[in-house]
């Protein structure tokens, strides 16, 4: 337990150590296109327009929109620069084959360590109350049984009166027993539950993936003619 653990640090600590690809810089352009976001307009397409594109050119509200129009142009001919359709169902999929296969073919990466520490937490959970639920399950057997193997001696001082403390024993080895048997299945229906959260959250991520939430949902503002008929007979 304690290599995989310090297998899941190492991985996380590469992870946060690698540089994020262009393409995740390419995605954010991609979901405000139609917005221009102030960001956009105030860092990247000046500098993107002057020195690429339109080396003469001035930025400005009027001219603006056609620099970011001719800057995506050229980012759509690129192979690399394809726009990324995620499928629901290859996502629910990748899930499904393994904890974290969504997230990845969905290139939120940055949710694996949720996931993968939520399984490691309640993987440990899981062997730490199942080593002491058999423990108390085979001293209460000894002690219920009189067996000769007396592995409830292990829990009491030297000396100690077992037949006179006999009824207490037995109530207590069994209260411990039935909890950890417990928490240890709280942390097996744990386990479950995050699986099942990893595949709901892939197949909505990859369904929500070019879902608007940009600022600029203003209503149509147009005027338009709106007539009323009325016929009596």
């Amino acid at each position: 337990m304690k290599k995989l653990i310090a297998t899941f640090l190492l991985t996380c600590i590469i992870m946060l150590c690698l540089p994020f690809p262009a393409k995740a810089q390419l995605d954010t352009l991609i979901h405000q296109r139609d917005t221009l976001p102030e960001l956009i307009l105030d860092n990247a397409l000046p500098q993107y327009a002057t020195d690429s594109l339109m080396p003469d050119l001035v930025v400005n509200e009027d001219s603006l929109a056609a620099v970011y129009a001719a800057m995506t142009a050229e980012m759509w001919d690129d192979d690399y620069f394809k726009r990324f359709n995620p499928s629901p169902n290859k996502a629910l999929w990748y899930a499904a084959l393994f904890p974290g296969g969504g997230q990845i073919y969905n290139r939120k990466y940055w949710k694996l360590p949720i996931i993968y520490g939520g399984l490691l937490g309640l993987i440990y959970g899981y062997s730490f109350n199942n080593k002491y639920f058999t423990t108390y399950s085979n001293a209460y057997r000894d002690l219920a049984l009189n067996s000769p193997n007396k592995s409830y001696l292990d829990f009491l001082p030297p000396g100690y009166d077992v037949e006179a403390k006999r009824d207490y024993l037995e109530k207590t080895f069994k209260r411990k027993k039935n909890m950890y048997r417990t928490w240890r299945d709280y942390c097996l229906v744990g386990m479950i539950g995050v699986y099942l959260v990893s595949m709901v959250d892939a197949y909505v991520d990859a369904s929500l993936y070019h879902f608007d939430v940009s600022t600029d949902l203003d209503a149509d503002k147009n005027p338009t003619l709106m007539l009323s008929y009325k016929i009596n007979f």
